[in-house]
């Protein structure tokens, strides 16, 4: 019996994966993402899927694939799969397990809709990461990736269940973990942080290989803009499948990237599913160039220092960090870096500093008129752990040349309490994907106008080459490397936009390039 592969999404765009793997009565899925761009067609940070009728708009959208069985029966409104069963796509299955290749949403941000029984596996890191981003979120947008709020119908609505009697739900992760799982990690995993009360599912771990079905299941972790990314590898009938999800060899962390490739290609993959998102650049900025560019525009003195960069780039943030203590300024975070700093400080991930006891990171508590329960309970650990280390408008006001501020386009209100007419702007923040995100830069360039500040960084499409961003993503070298040194009997490229680019391997191994929903036979 052949292995089956069906892309759901990733190919053809940047972003949005979603695998589906079949062997022998054993189905998993590669990522479950959000593809951005085609989401971006029909909804905005207004208007988004209603979630009163579960899954149902994706469904009639084309965006979730018909797959009965795979989702949350709290979620399927009722006659809903009647609607779709006469769709080409649908069918019925039974999944066995979600791997998460990293904690980007563009690779899990459809989880929420997946039934919460099926196990996740992912890193330790990459679950805390997800736990803290749920713990912290505030839009509309479904995200209940690790603990689900129940829902019912009632009065023809699907509606969130009263929080005084039913719990939430904590979904099953099972986590890489080469050194075991600290006590600490399983803590902050099962600690509740809003008002609903929470069943905890304690976190799984395997440290080497482990088995999904009858499909082995090998796990390294690779360099990326995120810390906890990994690389799958699975042991089919038809031999061994191995699934980069997103990586790079210019990072801090290159190594990695480098060790999994060996790792591969010692296993004489069948199948390569490589992520292919810069195929066009030929020398990436690494990250000790962005800390070395930003060193040479951050004075000592009293010149306020914004620093704008992606919310999960911790290497980034580490960055900041260094240049700050060199610099005599202390690095200024919000509640939510915190609460996210905590979590990579519980699951041992290497050089993450623990941001209570960290004396160059203060916390900028901002006025409001109500605070969510979970902003409640880092400020209250915050006081309790770190006395003197928060500060307010008026302190930073008081003395700007102290502090290099980590905010970005959601927090320029904040800019206005500190009165502030000039100053040092720093856009580290990652690449532009669509017209939408073009639009925020150009809001973003009004502000900076508008307070006076200097701006170092780009904010169109050309980020790459400003000197004050490194991609997450591997170059054109980097993947020529990769396919060389693994050499599959089959290429198969995701996560891009450039086919072009991979049709020089076709002397080396089969390059195919499958459709959206297309199911492709191996072996």
């Amino acid at each position: 019996m052949s292995v089956f592969l069906t892309f759901y999404d990733g190919v053809d765009s940047i972003g949005g994966n979603k695998i589906l793997l079949e062997d022998n009565g054993t189905a998993v899925l590669l990522d479950f993402g959000t593809n951005f761009k085609v989401e971006g067609m029909y909804f905005d940070e207004y208007l988004f899927p209603r979630l009163i009728f579960g899954f149902a708009d994706l469904l009639a959208l084309g965006i979730l694939p018909p797959l009965q069985g795979a989702y949350r029966p709290d979620l399927e409104y009722p006659g809903i799969w009647e609607k779709f069963s006469s769709h080409p796509a649908y069918r019925k299955i039974e999944i066995q397990g979600v791997l998460v290749s990293h904690a980007h949403w563009d690779h899990c941000g459809y989880l929420p809709y997946i039934r919460a029984d099926i196990p996740i596996y992912t890193s330790l890191t990459s679950s805390l990461i997800l736990k803290a981003l749920q713990d912290t979120s505030s839009s509309g947008r479904l995200q209940e990736v690790c603990f689900i709020t129940p829902r019912e119908l009632k009065d023809g609505l699907l509606r969130a269940t009263d929080y005084r009697r039913v719990p939430g739900k904590q979904r099953p992760f099972v986590v890489w973990e080469r050194q075991g799982l600290p006590d600490a990690a399983q803590a902050f995993w099962s600690r509740c942080e809003g008002s609903r009360k929470l069943v905890s599912c304690p976190l799984k771990s395997w440290a080497e290989q482990a088995e999904v079905g009858g499909i082995g299941l090998r796990f390294w972790p690779v360099d990326h803009s995120i810390p906890g990314a990994g690389a799958f590898g699975l042991k089919t009938s038809a031999g061994w499948i191995i699934y980069t999800g997103d990586f790079r060899l210019h990072g801090k962390q290159g190594e990695l990237s480098r060790k999994f490739i060996q790792e591969a290609a010692n296993l004489k993959p069948v199948v390569l599913i490589c992520e292919g998102t810069h195929p066009a650049t030929e020398r990436p900025v690494t990250e000790e160039e962005v800390l070395n560019n930003c060193r040479k525009v951050i004075p000592r003195g009293s010149t306020l220092v914004v620093a704008d960069f992606g919310p999960r780039n911790i290497e980034r943030l580490l960055s900041f960090l260094q240049i700050a203590r060199e610099k005599g300024r202390q690095l200024v975070l919000t509640p939510k870096d915190i609460h996210l700093l905590e979590a990579l400080f519980v699951s041992g991930e290497p050089g993450i500093p623990d941001p209570y006891g960290e004396h160059d990171i203060v916390l900028y508590v901002r006025p409001k008129a109500q605070r969510t329960r979970w902003e409640e309970n880092v400020l209250d650990r915050f006081r309790k752990k770190a006395q003197g280390r928060m500060v307010e408008a008026k302190d930073i006001r008081r003395d700007p040349g102290s502090y290099i501020l980590c905010f970005s386009y959601y927090d320029f209100h904040a800019l206005l309490d500190l009165e502030v007419r000039r100053g040092i702007y720093i856009y580290s923040s990652s690449e532009a994907f669509d017209e939408e995100m073009l639009i925020d830069q150009e809001r973003i360039k009004n502000w900076i106008d508008f307070f006076g500040f200097e701006l170092y960084g780009n904010l169109g499409r050309e980020r790459e080459k400003s000197g004050f961003h490194a991609s997450g993503h591997v170059h054109g070298p980097g993947l020529e490397e990769i396919v060389e040194t693994i050499r599959p009997e089959v290429l198969i490229p995701v996560h891009t936009e450039d086919k072009g680019f991979f049709q020089r391997f076709k002397s080396m191994c089969r390059v195919v390039f499958p459709s959206k929903g297309q199911a492709l036979a191996i072996g």
